[in-house]
């Protein structure tokens, strides 16, 4: 592909496309390349929203996801070259262990989310959330992939293909209906994802896919914790609130899911009892109500059917609104009489049995523990917030409300809420080695909140752009806002030699003067022919030009008359063109170059050059055959900007 990637292996096929472990040539990394199947090269649609999506999905960098580096096409054959994560799939890590334990299971679904999080923020949808589509790591990181295909997968059109049996297993009950999908669908698919790894069983399998869809739409999935006892009762109902069948009794924003998951986290010990501020207690388990097949979810044909039904007043919608009024009125006049008996309650109780009122004391800058212990003698149960704080130390009490020397009664209405520091905010420093030094300050600065100061070093031994180092070393905690410095490697240092006269050598010789000179044999003209007879006649660069260590000197030998096949191109000599970068702008580490050359008898246009190239390896050599008769006209282009136009005749 371009030159630049090595296939390997084949290392997994799915139904959009084929993923291969491969050698990144330029950058001397390994890589995973998806390439997509032929019959998609032939749907102009899709091919727009692939290219589309796929520049969208590159622009994410986050540590749970598989990072995709670059979006190409060669011979009518469309590709995506990503990040290479040696792991196995969720999947496979679940069967693995049977089920998961829930802290485990928690640990991992937080992080899914705050991936999930950084797309959704972004616009992007997944839409075949899995664990088939998640990798773990060695050092058990998830990571999602295929962002950027999913989304293609599923049409925006009234039905949706469902392509494998696995992917409906996860899906929403929009979604299995070819309604609309958005981030509550994602969240539906966590939410499965979950039940999955803590129970290690579906919430619903059939023998075919459309069983399973059926499933979705019209039955309630079990409660986790009935398949495995001991789960925590807020955990069953995270996983329920994320399943519900209406898309508006699902958790609205995965950062929603997020804090209920941190709220049990950090409650170990308490997991039957744990109050999740987005999920009310009365309705911890009714959440699976079945939403109701909406026009925007049916397919065409059948959408004037239905509105047809609704004018005709044959549903039962006429009865929707006065329920519901009659249900306000009476939650209402509930909510007025649990007050005024309570109310009443307190005047007619006798004053030794009313509740006992005490004078608050002051906890503020008190450990929470001591505090806690004192409260308990009272009989009082605070509520307790935990905030980060750079300043108040961690368990100490910020704030409390109400405030010192207000009358409080014990048990009564009023709840005393202390505010709690966890003290700094800290971040751990990921492991970057390795890594594009680019994509890693982004990701540095974006997801962990720290400064980044670079360092470029020549290396033998790391990659050009990749990370050799960071100070602070990965696992390493640190408060965020902190600065970390990342060293990245420019290579190997190269000397400049001068270029030694292989004009009149034979290949044998040619081979050795480059070697010994520390430079390396480039492009041999003419081609396709068996062996390198005869003597050089031109080579490009010129001898006694300074070059870089390891530049590839390019070598012409004598033309044969049978060769050239009438090809004026073949006939002529050739022309070394020296290409400077321009200073007008910044271009990056790498730019694509490519030089093009145009016969001016013929108007036909030759690729004499394209691949991506590090802007330390200029000026570029590349040598340009003249015909015997007429010119050329040659351009060349960088990062697809003219840089350079000109005409050589013999």
């Amino acid at each position: 592909m371009g030159n630049r990637y090595e296939i390997l292996s084949e290392i997994g096929s799915g139904g959009m496309a084929k993923v291969y472990k491969a050698k990144d040539r330029y950058l001397q990394r390994t890589i995973a390349i998806k390439i997509l199947k032929d019959e998609f090269s032939e749907d102009l649609e899709f091919l727009k929203r692939f290219d589309t999506e796929a520049q969208a999905a590159a622009s994410l960098t986050h540590p749970n996801i598989v990072q995709i580096y670059d979006v190409g096409r060669e011979n009518n054959r469309y590709y995506i070259v990503m990040e290479y994560v040696d792991g196995i799939t969720l999947k496979e890590y679940i069967q693995l262990k049977g089920y998961l334990e829930w802290r485990e299971a928690i640990n991992i679904a937080i992080q899914i989310c705050s991936a999930l999080a950084k797309a959704h923020s972004r616009h992007i949808i997944h839409r075949d959330i899995k664990p088939n589509n998640i990798i773990m790591t060695s050092d058990k990181v998830p990571k999602i992939t295929d962002f950027g295909i999913a989304r293609l997968a599923s049409s925006e059109t009234a039905t949706m293909k469902i392509d494998t049996i696995g992917s409906v297993h996860y899906s929403s009950p929009e979604q299995v209906r070819g309604g609309y999908t958005d981030e509550q669908s994602d969240i539906y698919s966590i939410g499965v994802t979950i039940f999955e790894m803590v129970t290690g069983k579906l919430p619903f399998d059939g023998e075919t896919s459309v069983a399973v869809a059926l499933k979705h739409i019209q039955e309630e999935p079990p409660i986790p914790s009935s398949i495995k006892p001991g789960l925590p009762r807020a955990l069953d109902g995270i996983i329920l609130k994320a399943m519900a069948k209406n898309k508006q009794d699902r958790y609205q924003t995965v950062n929603e899911l997020i804090s209920d998951l941190e709220n049990i986290r950090s409650r170990t010990g308490a997991s039957s009892e744990v109050i999740l501020p987005n999920i009310k207690r009365d309705d911890m388990f009714t959440t699976r109500k079945f939403e109701p097949i909406g026009d925007e979810d049916l397919p065409k044909g059948q959408r004037r059917k239905n509105k047809e039904t609704s004018k005709n007043g044959n549903g039962n919608n006429k009865y929707l609104m006065p329920i519901l009024y009659v249900t306000l009125i009476v939650a209402i006049l509930g909510s007025i009489g649990i007050f005024v008996k309570t109310l009443l309650g307190e005047l007619v109780t006798p004053p030794e049995e009313r509740p006992k009122e005490i004078i608050l004391g002051n906890y503020v800058n008190r450990d929470i523990n001591d505090v806690l212990r004192e409260l308990e003698e009272q009989g009082i149960s605070p509520e307790i917030k935990y905030e980060n704080d750079d300043i108040v130390a961690e368990n100490m009490v910020m704030n409390q409300e109400p405030l010192p020397d207000t009358p409080f009664k014990v048990g009564g209405i009023t709840k005393l809420v202390l505010t709690v520091s966890k003290g700094p905010k800290m971040v751990e420093i990921p492991n970057v080695l390795n890594q594009d030094h680019n994509t890693v300050k982004f990701l540095l600065e974006d997801e962990y909140g720290l400064k980044v100061k670079e360092v470029s070093e020549y290396n033998e031994e790391v990659g050009i752009n990749l990370v050799i180092k960071t100070d602070p070393q990965p696992g390493t905690e640190v408060k965020a806002g902190s600065e970390v410095t990342v060293y990245w490697s420019m290579g190997p240092e190269k000397k400049p030699v001068v270029v030694p006269n292989l004009v009149g050598d034979t290949y044998e010789q040619a081979v050795k003067k480059l070697r010994d000179s520390s430079l390396k044999l480039g492009d041999v003209f003419p081609e396709g022919r068996e062996g390198y007879t005869g003597r050089i006649v031109d080579q490009a660069p010129k001898a006694g030009e300074t070059v870089p260590e390891d530049t590839a000197i390019t070598i012409y030998f004598e033309e044969e008359a049978t060769e050239t096949h009438g090809d004026p191109s073949q006939a002529g000599g050739h022309k070394t063109v020296t290409i400077n970068l321009p200073n007008k702008k910044n271009w990056g580490d790498v730019v694509r170059l490519r030089v093009f050359e145009m016969l001016m008898d013929t108007g036909d246009e030759i690729e004499l050059r394209d691949e991506m190239i590090s802007t330390s390896e200029f000026p570029v050599h590349v040598a340009v055959p003249i015909p015997a008769s007429g010119g050329v006209m040659v351009r060349v282009y960088i990062n697809d900007t003219l840089v350079r136009e000109e005409t050589f005749n013999n």
